[in-house]
């Protein structure tokens, strides 16, 4: 091949990256944003999380605006990482919709750049090669609808994020570890699993079988990588402990999602030839969502299987024995790897697995077996480059390859958001919605259904007496009280584990029945009150969760300090 060749393949490599970067995120290229699943309560979230922290949460818990100022917890169990790369954005007063896309489109360019380092790590050198495989990342259906139709910003973030865990592995095997990096990955590993709950689950289980399959039982490589998931484990407890502690006091267990995972295992002709379409995954054998892993994905996979008897029968694939090296070797051994985790994720989605899947840990909240296909567009854009160096010389491969990443980007292009919409900020300050697809962070007491008489003052219930309003907002409140009786005095807000009211300075206690239907109520006899409502991080697994991540990020910070002065010194 010719250095002018050469050349000119690196600058037409190049032109289809870019082409499906543009295609990918073209929804985001306009003044509206794309109709989604999931996009404008997303927007919603940005909101109350900004709300809930001026109004004295910190960290956010409780969304004060959300259900038409009934408030719901549900920054206490949902992935917060989005809603707090938000903030700045928020305090800036950008748009949410702009804030979303800017999150959005730096997330996949991160994640591109972490694709490119875990490639070069394999051996894959060539960045005329490099670009093909990324091309292959960014056009991957599952990508595109996250983007297109599915709008899910957490596990945008979270596939992004997977991304730089491989990058980890790979450097601490082939000893390209610095420890100077420690305080970065701690940071990546902390941002994954606050990314996306359910991907950061079976996220850090795949990434340690990943592990397990390249340090095999080397106890340095593991103690390196404990390490710095101890140290994420430990910036993001604030989160993790509380929802998982405080998990018994919502809905969530009950909800159809959680208890229906096994109707929504797909057929393999879905995997290989739907598609793209704006849909939903169903309860039925019909969906209306596309599932395929896309004609190049297929094309790799289908290569995979069929030299995975030469590549477990001989030293080499293509050279002789001769010629083996370490770095052929290597290579062999990268591209098993990702072909068996590949084609584990592939019939995993499949319902002949569901009795393997009912023996997993957690297995309920993963909602959709599909979404394995997550990581199967990542470990196949892996296969994608390994091959494509395999095949460096094969002109006929390298046509069929690009061949099918032009017609994907054709396909991505054609493929258009169901609507597109623009709201103010004022908009998703007062979004009335509670943000969850079926409420399911709802408190199992809250039946209240009324939610449309909100109003920012206190009532009473049962007795007699005057209200006086001090201040008021979704987090905290205070008001006067003259009682002539005893009565039962409510507030419009979901009772929900934090909330705290002192009359008087005492603190009371809260009462329910089928009329207070799950709202802050307590009693009081007759005379004057003062009375303060707040929303507190006072519970167990908040308290101890907050302490933990405070230690790990001042801790991370010293040493990160610490590391800088020797290095200066």
């Amino acid at each position: 091949m010719s250095r002018k060749f050469r050349w000119r393949f690196r600058i037409f490599s190049l032109v289809l990256l870019l082409a499906s970067l543009i295609v990918l995120i073209k929804p985001y290229l306009g003044n509206k944003f794309p109709y989604t699943h999931d996009g404008e309560n997303h927007l919603a979230r940005f909101a109350n999380y900004k709300i809930a922290l001026r109004e004295g949460q910190f960290p956010p818990r409780f969304a004060p605006n959300l259900l038409n100022h009934y408030g719901y917890p549900v920054f206490n169990y949902n992935y917060p990482l989005a809603n707090i790369l938000s903030l700045p954005f928020s305090f800036l007063k950008f748009n949410y919709e702009l804030t979303f896309k800017i999150i959005a489109v730096s997330s996949i360019l991160f994640g591109l750049l972490g694709l490119r380092k875990w490639l070069i790590l394999l051996k894959v050198e060539s960045k005329a090669l490099l670009n093909l495989a990324m091309s292959a990342y960014l056009i991957s259906p599952y990508l595109v609808n996250l983007v297109y139709v599915r709008g899910n910003i957490g596990e945008l973030l979270a596939m992004n994020l997977f991304v730089w865990l491989g990058v980890l592995v790979e450097k601490i095997v082939q000893k390209k570890w610095q420890q100077k990096e420690f305080f970065l990955f701690s940071l990546i590993t902390a941002s994954f699993l606050l990314s996306h709950n359910i991907t950061a689950v079976f996220g850090t289980g795949l990434i340690l079988v990943y592990a397990l399959l390249r340090f095999k039982f080397n106890k340095k490589y593991w103690l390196k990588l404990f390490k710095l998931f101890t140290w994420g484990i430990g910036l993001s407890l604030w989160f993790w402990l509380p929802a998982l502690l405080e998990k018994n006091l919502i809905v969530l267990d009950n909800d159809d999602l959680t208890l229906g995972f096994s109707q929504h295992f797909i057929r393999i002709g879905q995997l290989l030839f739907s598609s793209l379409s704006f849909g939903f995954s169903k309860i039925s054998p019909v969906d209306s969502l596309s599932f395929a892993i896309g004609k190049h994905q297929l094309i790799i996979l289908l290569l995979s299987i069929v030299f995975l008897p030469t590549l477990l029968s001989k030293p080499t694939l293509l050279s002789k024995p001769a010629l083996l090296s370490k770095k052929v070797k290597s290579k062999r051994q990268s591209a098993l790897v990702m072909i068996a985790i590949s084609l584990l994720l592939f019939v995993f989605q499949l319902g002949f697995t569901q009795s393997i899947w009912q023996a997993l840990p957690l297995v309920h909240y993963i909602q959709f077996p599909w979404r394995l296909s997550l990581f199967l567009s990542i470990f196949l854009t892996l296969l994608t480059g390994i091959w494509l160096t395999y095949f460096a010389k094969n002109l006929f491969f390298k046509i069929i390859v690009i061949s099918m990443l032009i017609l994907q980007i054709i396909s991505v292009r054609r493929f258009q958001p169901a609507d597109f919409f623009h709201k103010t900020n004022i908009d998703y300050d007062a979004f009335t919605q509670s943000t969850s697809t079926k409420n399911e962070n709802r408190t199992k007491n809250f039946t209240y259904e009324n939610i449309a008489d909100w109003q920012p003052t206190a009532q009473i219930l049962q007795g007699e007496g005057d209200v006086k309003i001090g201040t008021w907002n979704g987090s905290q409140r205070n008001y006067s009280l003259e009682l002539k009786k005893e009565s039962i005095i409510t507030e419009p807000t979901m009772n929900f584990a934090g909330w705290q009211t002192y009359a008087n300075n005492k603190k009371i206690s809260y009462i329910n029945n089928s009329e207070v239907a799950g709202r802050i109520a307590y009693r009081l006899p007759a005379g004057t009150y003062e009375v303060e409502s707040k929303f507190t991080q006072k519970t167990w697994p908040r308290i101890i969760g907050n302490s933990v991540s405070l230690v790990a990020l001042l801790l991370l910070v010293m040493s990160k300090k610490c590391s800088l002065t020797k290095k200066a010194s």
